[in-house]
């Protein structure tokens, strides 16, 4: 997973199809992974997850999983957030 997200930037469906395992898996692999790479001197860089309907933008969300639902509008239509590593 480090070399796919090393070479482009994914979301959680994508990697979940690329390598046929369930998004929560793959959540669960994200946690790691950022441990992983912060010891190496690398990052995980999160493109954070934004509102379609009033654009708000997820910022300071810390964990991988995405938002349910809009703090400022609470509408449902969440871009979900992608994933890279640098």
């Amino acid at each position: 997973m480090i070399d796919l997200l090393t070479n482009g930037k994914y979301g959680v469906r994508d990697l979940s199809q690329e390598l046929h395992q369930s998004e929560k898996e793959i959540y669960a692999h994200l946690r790691h992974i950022e441990r992983t790479l912060k010891a190496s001197g690398q990052l995980l860089v999160i493109d954070p997850a934004l509102c379609l309907h009033c654009g708000f933008t997820f910022t300071n969300r810390k964990q991988p999983h995405p938002p349910g639902r809009c703090p400022r509008c609470k509408k449902t239509r969440i871009r979900r957030p992608s994933y890279t590593v640098r």
